[in-house]
C-alpha cells in the first residue's frame, strides 16, 4: 500500500475512534454529542454539507476496501510443492543467484535483474552496462546460458525466458 493510502487510511481510522467516542459518550448518558448532532444538521445548509461529508467518508471506505483486497505482486516463486509440503524462494534471493550468475562473465560492469513468474517458469529480465571491447551477441548469449544453468543448478527453478537489455556502454578509462 502507498503512502498515500497508508494515509487516507490513518485518517479514515481517526474518524473511526472519533465517532466511537460519541456513540460511547452517548452509551453513558451524556448528551451533549446529541446537541452536535442536532446544530450539524439544523439547517438546509449543514445537511448539504453533512451529506458531502458522509459520500466522501463512504467513497473512501470503499476505496480502502477495495486497496486491502487488491492482489498484491508476488515476491516469491514455489520452487516444488509435494505431500512433504512446499519449496519457496523468494525473489530478492533469486535476484542475488542472476548477479552471481552475471559477475562471471567478462564485459559486464552494471547489472539491474527484474524478476517475475511467468507461465512456464522464471522469467528474468536483465539491463545491462557493458564494456564496448567485447561482442555484445556473444556476451548476451553467454549471460543468458549462465543465468539459466545456475537458477536450475542452485534454486531448482524452471527458467522460462532470460531477457536482456544492454542500455549503456561503460566509458573505457583515461589514459594518462
Amino acid at each position: 500500500m502507498s503512502a498515500f493510502w497508508k494515509s487516507i487510511m490513518t485518517l479514515y481510522n481517526l474518524l473511526l475512534i472519533g465517532l466511537s467516542a460519541v456513540i460511547i459518550a452517548l452509551a453513558l448518558g451524556n448528551t451533549e454529542p446529541l446537541q452536535w448532532i442536532d446544530q450539524a444538521f439544523g439547517t438546509f445548509q449543514n445537511r448539504i454539507l453533512s451529506g458531502s461529508v458522509g459520500i466522501i467518508l463512504a467513497l473512501a471506505g470503499f476505496i480502502l476496501l477495495i486497496q486491502l483486497f487488491r492482489s498484491r505482486e508476488e515476491n516469491e516463486v514455489v520452487v516444488q510443492e509435494s505431500i512433504a509440503g512446499k519449496v519457496i524462494i523468494t525473489v530478492p534471493a533469486i535476484k542475488q543467484i542472476v548477479l552471481k550468475a552475471v559477475k562471471q562473465v567478462e564485459g559486464v560492469r552494471e547489472i539491474k535483474p527484474e524478476v517475475t513468474s511467468g507461465k512456464n517458469g522464471v522469467v528474468v529480465s536483465l539491463t545491462l552496462m557493458v564494456n564496448p571491447d567485447y561482442k555484445i551477441p556473444e556476451m548476451t548469449a553467454v549471460v543468458q546460458e549462465k543465468v539459466a544453468n545456475l537458477l536450475e543448478e542452485v534454486g531448482g527453478l524452471k527458467v522460462a525466458e532470460v531477457r536482456i537489455k544492454v542500455d549503456d556502454f561503460a566509458p573505457k578509462p583515461a589514459v594518462r
